[in-house]
C-alpha cells in the first residue's frame, strides 16, 4: 500500500531518513538474509532510536516552553486585572474619604461631637427639658445651631473657645497675680474679648435669670457690702468665716451639673461648662515657640478644670452653686438664734445672745455653731479657711466685709477710725508734693494699687458708699491735689500756676469719674475692696 507524502514525512520524522531507507530496502529484499545485522545497520538503527528519543524530548520541551509562556501570559493578565482592580478600589476609597470629609465638614458646621479628652462624653445627648427651662424663665434652644445663631457666633468659633487642649499655642485668658490684702498672691484669669463676650451672654441671659437667696449679697444687683453688713449692726456677737479657695474649689463637673439641673441638654451643659471654666497652664518656650501646657493633678493624673477668678460669669455661678449651702446655713442660723449673710467667700453670723448671762453656755453655743457650719460647708464641697475665723463680741470692734457695724449708737455703719486717720495723713502728706508714683516710698502709697491717686480715689469711693458726705469731701480733696510735675519751683516756695491748676483739676475730675465707674463695676465683679 502506497503512503501519502505527509505519512512519509511523519515516519521519517519519528526515526531518521537513513533508518527509513534501510527499513524500506529490507522490505523490498535489497539487504540480504543474514541473521546478524552489519555494523552499518546497527548504527543506523541506534541513530534512529536516538533520533526518536530526541524528537520526543523536543516535543516535551516545546510543551514545557509553551506552558511557561502560558503561565507568564496568565500572570501578566492577572497582574493587569489586579492593577485595574486596585485602581478602581483606590478611586472608590478616595471617593468614600471625600464624601466622609464633606459629611464631617457639614456636621462640624451644624453640630459639636468632640471637645477634647475627658469632657466629650454625652455630647450626643442634645435634648433639653423645655418645660423645666420655661418654668425657670430661661432661654430654650432646639439645638446647638439655634444657640449659635442666638449668640451670633459660628459653631466653629464656639468649638475653638470651648475645646480642651492639653497643649496649645493659644491661651484664652490673660493670667496675672495681684497681692492679697492679707498677704500672698491671688491668680486673676481675665478672658480675652471673644470668650468674655460669650461669658457675658451666658451670665446675662441665663445665670442672672435665676432667683438668688435673700441672704446672699455678693455680685447681686442692688446689693453690696452695705446690705451685707446692715443685718449685723449692734449685735452682741458677730462671727465671720472665710471659704478657702472659693473659685478654684468649684470644678468643671459642678458647673456642668448646674446647667444640667436647669434643664439644658448634656451637650449644651458641657459647652456652657467649658466656656465658663478653665485649666491652669504652664507657659513653655520650645525652640522659640510659646506653648501653653495644661497642669495635671498629680494624684488623679487628670486635668483640673475650675472657675477662673476674673471671668464675668464666675461670681454668678458661685452664687448659684452655693444655693443649697446658703439655704442650709440659713436654716442652721435661725435654729440657733443667729442671722446669716454671705458676701462672696465671706460668711457672717450674728446674734443678740446675752454674753454676760452665762459665758460657758455662750461658748458652747458658739462652738456648736462653728462645728455645724463646718460640717455643712464641707458636705457642700467647700472648705473653711482655718486662719480666717473671727469671733467679735460687743465690747470690741465688730467688722463685716470691711465695715464697722458697732461704731456708734446711731445704728449707722462706719469705717475704722484709725484707718481714716491714716488716710487723712496720707492725703495731707501728698498735698505737699503732689501725686507721684514711687514704689520705694511707703508714705506715698495707699493700699496695693500701684497708682496712689487711683488707690485714694477707690478708697474715697468706698467711704462714700458708707458715709456719702464724708466720702465726697475726701474725693474733692483728692481732686484738688495736682501731680508732682505740675508743681513749679520758685525761690520762696512751691506754687502752682493758675493755668496748670485748672488743667490738673479737669484731668483729675475726668480720671476720678472713670475711677468711680471702675470701682462701681468692680464691686459687682470681684473682691474689689482688696485694692485698699
Amino acid at each position: 500500500m502506497s503512503m501519502t507524502r505527509q505519512e512519509l514525512y511523519d515516519r521519517i520524522r519519528t526515526t531518521s531518513k537513513e533508518a527509513y531507507i534501510l527499513e524500506e530496502m529490507k522490505r523490498l529484499g535489497f539487504w540480504g538474509d543474514s541473521e546478524k545485522p552489519t555494523l552499518a545497520e546497527e548504527l543506523i538503527n541506534k541513530q534512529a532510536r536516538l533520533q526518536k528519543e530526541l524528537s520526543e524530548l523536543n516535543q516535551k520541551q516545546r510543551q514545557y516552553n509553551s506552558r511557561e509562556a502560558m503561565l507568564k501570559e496568565v500572570r501578566l493578565e492577572r497582574m493587569k486585572a489586579s492593577k485595574e482592580k486596585q485602581k478602581e478600589t483606590k478611586a472608590r476609597n478616595e471617593e468614600k474619604v471625600r464624601l466622609k470629609a464633606e459629611k464631617w465638614a457639614e456636621t462640624q458646621k451644624t453640630n459639636i461631637i468632640y471637645l477634647g479628652q475627658e469632657v466629650s462624653e454625652g455630647l450626643n445627648n442634645t435634648t433639653s427639658d423645655k418645660e423645666k427651662l420655661e418654668k425657670l424663665k430661661l432661654p430654650y434652644f432646639e439645638n446647638i445651631v439655634e444657640f449659635s445663631e442666638k449668640i451670633n457666633k459660628p459653631i466653629s468659633e464656639l468649638r475653638f473657645l470651648a475645646f480642651q487642649r492639653s497643649v496649645s499655642k493659644v491661651n484664652q485668658y490673660h493670667n496675672y497675680y495681684v497681692p492679697k490684702k492679707s498677704g500672698g498672691k491671688r491668680l486673676i484669669s481675665a478672658p480675652k474679648p471673644k470668650l468674655k463676650h460669650t461669658q457675658n451672654w451666658i451670665k446675662t441671659n441665663v445665670l442672672d435669670k435665676i432667683e438668688i437667696n435673700e441672704n446672699v449679697h455678693g455680685f447681686v444687683k442692688e446689693r453690696s457690702i452695705l446690705t451685707n453688713a446692715e443685718p449685723h449692726q449692734n449685735k452682741n456677737l458677730v462671727i465671720s468665716l472665710d471659704l478657702k479657695d472659693f473659685f478654684p474649689s468649684i470644678s468643671y463637673k459642678r458647673v456642668k451639673g448646674l446647667f444640667l439641673k436647669f434643664g439644658y441638654s448634656e451637650q449644651l451643659s458641657t459647652l456652657f461648662g467649658l466656656l465658663t471654666t478653665h485649666n491652669e497652664t504652664d507657659k513653655l518656650n520650645v525652640d522659640g515657640e510659646i506653648y501653653y501646657a495644661q497642669k495635671v493633678d498629680k494624684e488623679t493624673g487628670k486635668t483640673n478644670r475650675f472657675l477662673p477668678q476674673g471671668s464675668p460669669a464666675s461670681p454668678a455661678i458661685t452664687t448659684l452653686i452655693a444655693y443649697k449651702m446658703d439655704k442650709r446655713l440659713e436654716g442652721l442660723a435661725k435654729k440657733m438664734g443667729f442671722t446669716y449673710t454671705r458676701y462672696a467667700d465671706d460668711l457672717t453670723f450674728s446674734s443678740d445672745l446675752d454674753l454676760k448671762k452665762d459665758t460657758k453656755a455662750t461658748n458652747k453655743i458658739i462652738g456648736s455653731l462653728l462645728y455645724f457650719v463646718k460640717k455643712v460647708v464641707t458636705s457642700e464641697g467647700f472648705e473653711i479657711h482655718p486662719d480666717k475665723t473671727h469671733i467679735m463680741r460687743k465690747g470690741n470692734q465688730q467688722k463685716v466685709t470691711g465695715i464697722i457695724v458697732n461704731q456708734n449708737t446711731e445704728n449707722k455703719l462706719g469705717i475704722d477710725r484709725q484707718t481714716l486717720r491714716k488716710f487723712r495723713a496720707f492725703l495731707h502728706q501728698t498735698a505737699k508734693t503732689g501725686w507721684k508714683v514711687d514704689k520705694n516710698a511707703k508714705d506715698k502709697k495707699w493700699g496695693i494699687h500701684p497708682d496712689p491717686k487711683q488707690a485714694a480715689l477707690g478708697f474715697a469711693s468706698f467711704i462714700k458708699m458708707v458715709d456719702a458726705e464724708k466720702g465726697e469731701k475726701f474725693i474733692q480733696k483728692i481732686k484738688s491735689i495736682p501731680t508732682a510735675e505740675d508743681y513749679l519751683q520758685t525761690d520762696d516756695t512751691t506754687l502752682v500756676s493758675q493755668k496748670t491748676e485748672e488743667k490738673t483739676l479737669k484731668q483729675v475730675e475726668t480720671k476720678s469719674k472713670e475711677s468711680e465707674q471702675e470701682i462701681e463695676k468692680q464691686s459687682d465683679e470681684s473682691d474689689w475692696w482688696d485694692i485698699f
